[in-house]
């Protein structure tokens, strides 16, 4: 159980977490041919990007991915800057045109850190609901407040499946006849 690397969106200048999204798909390495595999523990999906939305359009700017076969093509005829088993895109400028409702957040707050899947947005002190329709920003909905009276809900949830788990393996082991190998 790893944390994963979200997609960054830079937005009115600054940088964000992508924290959730719905109603549409953002890009994807096969949309350019090419199949991703899991980077590493912190990245299943085996990609991540970033965005830039502007007040107008959504923009595709740098994209890192693990191609399962090694085939890093050019994505609108930029190259691929390679690393070991990963290989990175940057300087793109490719418009998307999405359509639906992302979360993005920053300020993270550390105390908050769950090494499980994508950080909840409670565990930021910024957080914004953007609604989309081709790319255009029809709603911005601030969200830092709801979340700050919900902060800490879900890593006490967390918290208590931890537990769970390890009383469940206590209790197996209760159980068990298992013979120790001393």
């Amino acid at each position: 159980m790893t944390a994963q690397i979200s997609d960054t969106f830079i937005f009115k200048g600054e940088q964000y977490s992508l924290i959730g999204m719905e109603g549409g798909d953002l890009i994807s390495p096969e949309h350019f041919g090419m199949h991703p595999e899991m980077l590493h523990t912190a990245c299943y999906r085996g990609f991540y990007a970033t965005y830039e939305l502007t007040e107008k359009e959504l923009y595709l700017r740098e994209l890192t991915l693990c191609e399962k076969d090694g085939n890093y093509l050019p994505i609108n005829g930029v190259l691929p800057e390679k690393e070991n088993h990963q290989a990175s895109y940057h300087n793109l400028s490719i418009l998307l045109p999405f359509t639906g409702r992302i979360r993005l957040a920053k300020d993270f707050i550390q105390d908050l850190y769950t090494h499980m899947g994508f950080q909840k947005p409670t565990a930021f002190r910024t957080v914004y609901d953007i609604t989309l329709e081709n790319s255009r920003v029809i709603e911005l909905k601030d969200r830092s407040r709801d979340m700050e009276k919900k902060r800490g809900a879900f890593r006490r949830y967390y918290r208590r499946l931890i537990q769970a788990i390890q009383r469940e393996d206590e209790v197996s082991k209760a159980f068990s006849l298992a013979m120790d190998k001393k």
